[in-house]
């Protein structure tokens, strides 16, 4: 059974952060929710420790009303570019940290303003100039650093793994099922990419119970609503206990995959870009617990 040390990962982040960060991500029905969600977990272990947090974030109303149910307080991007909107929170708020969570390269010269006054965290994503960035953490264990021997400042692995809070919650299952006889499908809030349509031709003629889990931010509830389902498949909207239903899932790769390992639970992970299919393959290869699903497709 795979554990993950809950333990280890928050020591880890709370000795890297500062007592005054600010948290800055992007999050939409298009970007999905991910960042989101991690970041969330992450302010919660610091507010765990008394630290002061500041969400950054894109105008996005399920964000806002997200961050505002669970205390945090946040402000929104008013300025005409992010370089404007960190300035602006860098002067009003001075923090010692800034963590960026985000798939945008910021200039070396703009990361060196920042850097007078925070130190510069970056997550989950490399360009040429974050080299000067005082660490940058991918949260995963499908990193492949032999790709970047010229960055010295990357953290990675299961120690770094950032999945949602409410899943940290459950009681991870005991043991792998004898048999399989229900299949959970989740695919990770939005589903920007329709992977779900998928997912379901792929599997339509199976006899198996399958349950789909939908997130309040899923895009395509119309077109899932006309479609004529095999009465053995059920949708429910998403809830992290829903996921323990199952024997077996499966899930656009993402963080999902994770919190299913952390669950216990056998997964199958669809790439839906070419890097994402990579990543289901490096992550089958180092945990038992992962396989792909391949023949979906995906964009170049």
């Amino acid at each position: 059974m795979f554990k993950m040390d809950l333990k280890v990962i928050k020591n880890n982040y709370c000795k890297l952060l500062g007592n005054d960060v600010i948290l800055k991500l992007k999050a939409s029905e298009d970007i999905g929710l991910g960042h989101l969600s991690r970041m969330i977990t992450l302010a919660s272990f610091l507010k765990q420790r008394q630290r002061a947090v500041l969400f950054a974030i894109n105008d996005f109303d399920y964000a806002k009303k997200r961050l505002a149910k669970e205390g945090f307080r946040f402000e929104v991007n008013r300025f005409d570019s992010d370089e404007k909107f960190v300035d602006y929170l860098i002067g009003k708020y001075k923090p010692d940290t800034l963590v960026i969570d985000e798939k945008q390269c910021y200039s070396k010269e703009s990361l060196l303003k920042w850097q007078k006054t925070a130190k510069i965290i970056i997550i989950d994503h490399i360009c040429k100039d974050c080299k000067v960035a005082d660490k940058i953490i991918i949260p995963n264990a499908h990193f492949q650093p032999e790709k970047y021997p010229e960055f010295k400042n990357i953290f990675w692995g299961w120690d770094w793994l950032l999945i949602n809070k409410e899943v940290l919650k459950l009681k991870p299952k005991e043991k792998l099922p004898e048999k399989i006889n229900k299949i959970v499908i989740t695919t990770d809030g939005s589903d920007p990419k329709g992977m779900l349509f998928r997912i379901i031709d792929k599997i339509k003629n199976t006899n198996k119970e399958v349950l789909i889990l939908i997130g309040d931010s899923f895009k395509y509830r119309e077109r899932l609503e006309k479609l004529n389902l095999p009465e053995n498949f059920k949708i429910e909207p998403y809830h992290p206990t829903k996921l323990l239903e199952g024997d077996v899932a499966i899930t656009t790769f993402g963080v999902s995959v994770y919190e299913l390992v952390y669950l216990n639970m056998p997964v199958y992970c669809v790439g839906h870009t070419k890097e994402n299919e990579e990543g289901c393959r490096v992550l089958a290869e180092r945990c038992g617990m992962v396989k792909e699903l391949n023949g979906l497709g995906h964009e170049s």
